[in-house]
């Protein structure tokens, strides 16, 4: 077997590979592994079980979305971009509200995602517990949409309302309700 230059990235983008194709049930290391073409211990040196690799996942998927997010002139324009790429990602990827849900991050990760936040919306003129708790709201509203479209569920509502426009309706409610909890001039 040739020497492999495994990374971070290139073991997310196989095992979201695996995960779309087989689900989250049936992603496991040794199936990561043969997908690489290589021995499970080359894996395990870079993710040390499942819930690692899940956390890599979930993180991977998160950084994804914000590198979509063009620069805006308002932190609304910025929470929608974030509100969308999200929605795109996680109606993309199997199993994505289960994912998120269940895995646990390191606090090293939460820090360099909070800052990732952080930067752009305080730039755009709110307080960092503002930018904070808006982010928040924004992820847990698209994960709780992401859970409706891939629930047991789904082709129900799929066949009485379009989901995709239900959860622009509500990202749109959201984002003008935050509109009453900070200053006019932001």
């Amino acid at each position: 077997m040739a020497d492999k230059k495994l990374t971070r990235d290139s073991i997310a983008a196989a095992a979201l590979d695996l995960l779309n194709e087989q689900g989250l049930d049936q992603l496991s290391l040794r199936k990561l592994a043969a997908r690489l073409d290589v021995k499970a211990p080359s894996l395990y040196w870079h993710v040390a079980d499942k819930n690692a690799l899940l956390a890599l996942l979930a993180e991977s998927v998160f950084v994804d979305c914000l590198a979509r997010i063009p620069a805006g002139a308002h932190w609304r324009d910025w929470l929608r971009a974030f509100g969308e790429a999200l929605w795109q990602a996680q109606k993309h990827t199997r199993d994505a509200g289960r994912l998120i849900l269940m895995t646990a991050q390191d606090e090293a990760v939460l820090v360099r995602m909070e800052h990732a936040v952080l930067a752009p919306l305080t730039a755009l003129g709110l307080s960092a517990p503002q930018a904070l708790s808006m982010q928040a709201s924004v992820q847990a509203f698209v994960t709780g949409w992401t859970s409706f479209a891939q629930g047991p569920n789904a082709a129900y509502l799929q066949a009485h309302m379009s989901i995709d426009t239900a959860f622009a309706q509500g990202l749109d409610a959201l984002l003008r309700g935050f509109d009453h909890t900070i200053d006019p001039e932001n």
